[in-house]
């Protein structure tokens, strides 16, 4: 345990830009913590954000439509709205990957000062084993549910692309 304290303590890295930091903030922010939840505490708050997202698309595209319905204002609705949510599972699954990516690296490439002196430091062993501890066993889930997620998001955006453009023809 000291000898670990000595390298986290040796550690060049700023807070802010270290991989472990980057992770515990990833979990504490508000917007992206429901990600790491409960399957069921996951897909209560994500059916209530496409129901908002959703309803979001229906009351923005309507006046487009002239005020009224039709099977193209349905359609163009149901694009935008997996389209919306595919960009916005894809941002997470980036992010996610990121640090999955930062924490399995052996060598850290971080910025001191300013935009021109990156510098590159090597974790030591216990520090990689550690790092990628935590990335097999808190991190690959989540980025294996939110592949899913986006995989099943893209699928949807194909067809009601096909079926407005064969619709439009």
């Amino acid at each position: 345990m000291n000898t670990k304290m000595k390298i986290f303590l040796f550690c060049p890295i700023p807070e802010n830009q270290k991989p472990i930091n980057e992770l515990i903030l990833l979990q504490e922010n508000p917007l992206l913590n429901w990600i790491t939840s409960s399957k069921e505490k996951f897909l209560k708050i994500f059916f209530s954000f496409s129901f908002f997202l959703f309803f979001l698309c229906f009351i923005f595209l309507f006046p487009f439509f002239s005020f009224h319905f039709s099977f193209s204002f349905f359609l163009s609705t149901f694009f935008f709205f997996h389209f919306f949510l595919f960009l916005h599972f894809f941002l997470f699954f980036f992010r996610w990957n990121q640090i999955e990516k930062r924490l399995n690296d052996s060598k850290i490439v971080y910025e001191e000062g300013s935009w021109y002196d990156g510098e590159i430091w090597e974790k030591p062993f216990s520090l990689i084993k550690n790092e990628r501890l935590i990335s097999s066993q808190k991190i690959q889930p989540i980025i294996q549910r939110l592949s899913l997620f986006v995989l099943a998001l893209f699928f949807p955006i194909i067809f009601f692309s096909f079926l407005f453009f064969f619709y439009k023809i």
